[in-house]
């Protein structure tokens, strides 16, 4: 080819993983393209997916195995070097195997990640430490003796390890080995039978330990079917830190595993492997990150910190600081610079509270204009809210702890209500315009198909359209190839990509190019380095397959940044059903199974912006629409004829007095409240709305025999729980006044006139509501 290692001036490297939509190899990638960029690489993205899987949704992963076409290109001459995800694409694959696999590639320098594999170095995981950490914490902190185990599939090198790790820890705590506490998964989230075998199984079981995050989902899941909660009826934690950690309630305990530090380091090591022959670090490390779900409060991991009630120490303390509220990509010039900024920023704030202790003079704005300086629209992608707050807070309390005075006390507290507020404030821009942006990328991607459809069967307008698009999608340069005739591949298939494709259109860095018919022909070893192709800048591509079910009409290759990566998806699978129907429109042929199941995804996704659209974004239970939508269902239910039911009618008491004299954001700290007081009080058949400002509504079904008094007392109790725990630092009462209704479902029982009795009983009710502002309601006492 003519554009092969001897002749280019910049190192090519070819990365292959599994799936862009897992998240461990999505911040792999991540990685990687961070320091492709730092250091000028041409980096090749290809998810070819997973080798002979075996999925838990067999239906619609069919042809999955059509992405693994892509790895074909990886024996392009081309690349100076392959880093290979072998872990997660060989997950299912023994060890002969993904050698042979391997080997295919013939003499380009290989760096497998993960999998230590025979002949070819490795950029491995220290699985060993930070697991080590997580069972000696639940034996010699929380006593746990009947721990579960969650392994990872048998053929995958990390998965053996961690199991290892387990039995031996277990085995130097004087724990005999029960093999009746271990269960086999998949290291994705569909392992909730596995898991609901183990739970029955082993009722006893005080802890149990998943080998990854994704498969503690599903955990969470079967317990949540067998009423055992989480962190307080069974301990669980995970592996690798993965973002749904933070998602799930509660916060998943786990080891922090830095995928992207992962991704960063393998394509530096693939750089000197290339220029040395040998790699320079071959291993990262693992730690333990304690949450909530071990048994331990939110605020133990920042105990490592060791703050004093010293502005001194805490100053000294900065870095140390600084790097725990930016634990992502921490090998990137980006973090790093935001850590060096806020640990000035840290110190500046000790040195105000040092002056404030000596009742000297100071100018706050000082700290609030280095705020200023350091956040701006990226700022979060280095951090997350909940980890910014929580050390945010923990300063904030370790500084107060050295002001004796209650003017100076409000003098630090008035600059930290500040210093919240400016970066709350970012956070809901941020919020607002990923949002927009995401609702105008949904638009442009499913618009895609309907203008390619325009134009005639024949008519290569209609490329030009999707590249058209494509600019308009934050893709900078784009490349679509088709295969003329298509291609049709089946399972027991080998794969050649033909000796022949149209370069049918593109654009680079400007307007879509549409090539004339005599320039349309390219070969495959032209694929990277044909005329059109970036040569003078660097680049991180991604490959993608055009396929519906075994036809395959060709190749999407687009250069784009890593936060659109989740649009990818989408924007092929439009493309391939206008490919799709171009195809059935030239054979004139009826293929409708096939074009169903290229469409399928399509559907999935109207249904998920349907279900979002009844949902209220403050509190995340039903809006109006949503609300009497489920409430029909619900009960005109066939099954639930007869059934006795209630209807709640709930308001926040005193919302104006809360926002008036606290502030709206604790205005919506006590709508919250509500939802989840209300949740609490009802765990199942029941749904929950929002109605309008500070109305709440609930319909569930109830006990035979339960009276509305009952129900009201158990919300009540419900409520002086949440104003314990949540609410103990307010200075008011969360608390609601409700209206309970009882009735029996059937079909023509009528939504609106069981709101307007529950809403009836709820005002009679609120006559004798009391104050909700705590020292006045002390007073009153």
């Amino acid at each position: 080819m003519s554009n092969g290692p001897n002749n280019r001036h910049r190192i090519r490297i070819g990365m292959l993983v599994s799936h862009l939509e897992d998240d461990f190899d999505d911040a792999v990638c991540e990685g990687a393209m961070i320091a492709a960029k730092q250091h000028d690489i041409d980096l090749v993205i290809l998810p070819g997916r997973y080798i002979d899987a075996v999925y838990a949704d067999k239906i619609r992963t069919e042809y999955e195995y059509q992405y693994n076409t892509l790895f074909e290109l990886a024996k392009d001459d081309g690349f100076d070097a392959l880093l290979v995800l072998i872990g997660t694409i060989g997950s299912h694959l023994d060890k002969d195997r993904r050698k042979a696999f391997l080997k295919q590639f013939g003499n380009v320098p290989i760096i497998t990640l993960t999998s230590q594999i025979e002949g070819y170095p490795c950029i491995s995981v220290d699985n060993r430490t930070g697991l080590r950490q997580v069972i000696e914490h639940l034996i010699e902190t929380h006593n746990c003796r009947k721990i579960g185990f969650v392994s990872g599939p048998v053929t995958s090198d990390d998965a053996i390890e961690r199991f290892d790790v387990y039995k031996q820890v277990i085995s130097e705590y004087g724990i005999e080995y029960d093999e009746n506490r271990v269960a086999y998964g998949n290291f994705s989230k569909y392992v909730v039978e596995e898991v609901g075998e183990l739970l029955d199984r082993c009722p006893d079981l005080d802890a149990i330990v998943f080998s990854n995050d994704q498969m503690a989902i599903g955990g969470y899941q079967a317990m949540e079917q067998r009423g055992i909660k989480p962190g307080k009826d069974i301990l669980v934690t995970g592996f690798d830190d993965d973002p749904a950690a933070t998602d799930l309630t509660p916060h998943l305990t786990t080891v922090a595993m830095d995928s992207t530090e992962l991704g960063y380091n393998a394509l530096i090591e693939a750089v000197n492997y290339i220029n040395d022959g040998e790699i320079q670090r071959d291993t990262l490390s693992s730690s333990m990150i304690v949450r909530n779900s071990c048994g331990c409060s939110n605020n133990t991991k920042l105990g490592i910190v060791g703050l004093e009630a010293d502005p001194m120490k805490i100053a000294g303390h900065a870095e140390e600081i600084s790097r725990m509220i930016f634990n992502r990509y921490r090998l990137s010039s980006g973090s790093q610079n935001y850590r060096r900024d806020f640990a000035a920023m840290i110190v500046e704030i000790a040195r105000c509270a040092d002056m404030i202790r000596q009742e000297k003079g100071y100018d706050p704005y000082v700290i609030f204009d280095m705020l200023e300086q350091i956040i701006d629209v990226h700022f979060f992608d280095y951090t997350d809210l909940e980890t910014l707050y929580s050390v945010m807070e923990y300063i904030h309390s370790s500084l107060a702890g050295c002001i004796d005075t209650q003017t100076g006390q409000f003098q630090l507290n008035s600059i930290f209500v500040r210093l919240y507020k400016m970066i709350s404030e970012l956070n809901d821009s941020v919020c607002h315009e990923k949002l927009s942006n995401n609702y105008f990328m949904t638009w442009q991607t499913n618009s895609m198909t309907k203008d390619m459809l325009i134009f005639d069967a024949y008519d290569d307008e209609a490329y030009r359209s999707v590249i058209d698009k494509l600019t308009m999608l934050h893709v900078k340069s784009s490349y679509l190839y088709v295969y003329e005739p298509q291609i049709v591949n089946t399972k027991h298939d080998v794969w050649k990509f033909p000796e022949k494709m149209m370069l049918k259109a593109y654009h680079n860095m400007c307007g879509p190019q549409l090539l004339p018919a005599d320039k349309q022909m390219i070969s495959p070893k032209e694929i990277f380095s044909n005329p059109y192709f970036p040569a003078d800048r660097r680049y991180t591509m991604v490959c993608m397959p055009l396929f519906t079910n075994e036809e395959h009409y060709g190749l999407l290759i687009c250069e784009l940044e890593h936060e659109y990566f989740s649009f990818l998806q989408s924007i092929t699978v439009q493309l391939c059903a206008a490919l799709k129907i171009i195809s059935l429109m030239k054979q004139q042929t009826k293929i409708q199974k096939q074009l169903q199941a290229s469409l399928i995804e399509i559907r999935e996704n109207n249904e998920l912006l349907g279900e979002l659209s009844k949902l209220d974004e403050l509190t995340c239970c039903y809006n109006r629409r949503g609300f009497f939508e489920e409430v029909r269902k619900l009960i005109r239910a066939e099954e639930n004829e007869g059934k006795a039911a209630v209807m709640i009618f709930a308001d926040l008491d005193s919302l104006k007095t809360i926002n008036d004299r606290f502030g709206h954001e604790d205005g919506d700290f006590a709508l919250r409240g509500i939802s989840k007081i209300l949740s609490a009080a009802f765990t199942n058949n029941e749904v929950i709305g929002r109605i309008g400002g500070d109305e709440f509504v609930v319909c569930a079904l109830a006990e035979e025999g339960t009276d509305a008094s009952a129900i009201r007392k158990h919300i009540e109790e419900m409520t002086e729980k949440f104003n314990m725990r949540d609410g103990s630092e307010k200075e008011y009462y969360v608390h609601p006044s409700v209206g309970v209704y009882p009735f029996r479902c059937g079909g023509t029982v009528e939504v609106g006139e069981l709101l307007s009795h529950a809403d009836a009983l709820l005002y009679a009710r609120k006559k004798n509501k009391r104050s909700i502002i705590k020292a006045e309601r002390d007073t009153q006492k």
